[in-house]
């Protein structure tokens, strides 16, 4: 699992460079930037943030969040497509749930809803969602039923091992 302790090893590994503390990487002229001093995660500014709930270090999924942005980043996602805790009401008692990432295509339609979960062991946030899914759809179906253009769902882990297997 992806946690505070072993960050700095990961940021290295995904080829961030150390400024004073700062984690800094461009990709494609967007800036990811992780603060130590602040405990803060940083996205480029063209990517739309509803809740910063995800950016800090208070829990290890935010950490997964990040690494699944970088990587969309990495595979050539354009930021402006990117969004960050968008919001739905779930539900009779229109409780809100929000999904960790919604990626939009070139026309700004929906196209693909990312929930992030941190996994370390057979009873991982992750197994945990898995298997929610099974019994009855889970988070991701939730907002499914709320974002019906999408045209794909993905329920995503990130690990770190810092042990050569």
């Amino acid at each position: 699992m992806i946690t505070k302790d072993n960050l700095k090893q990961v940021l290295e590994n995904l080829g961030f460079k150390n400024k004073n503390e700062n984690y800094v990487k461009t990709i494609n002229n967007y800036t990811l930037l992780i603060d130590y001093k602040n405990q803060s995660i940083n996205y480029p500014k063209e990517i739309k943030i509803h809740d910063k709930t995800t950016s800090n270090f208070s829990h290890p999924e935010n950490f997964v969040v990040f690494e699944c942005v970088h990587r969309l980043l990495e595979k050539g996602y354009k930021a402006e497509h990117l969004e960050l805790e968008p919001k739905w009401n779930l539900g009779r008692d229109k409780k809100g749930g929000k999904a960790d990432i919604l990626v939009k295509d070139n026309e700004n339609n929906p196209y693909l809803i990312i929930e992030c979960k941190t996994t370390d062991s057979k009873n991982s946030e992750f197994i945990k969602e898995w298997n929610r899914m099974q019994e009855d759809g889970g988070q991701l179906f939730s907002y499914f039923q709320q974002e019906k253009g999408v045209k794909y769902l993905c329920l995503y882990t990130s690990d770190f091992s810092d042990k050569l297997e």
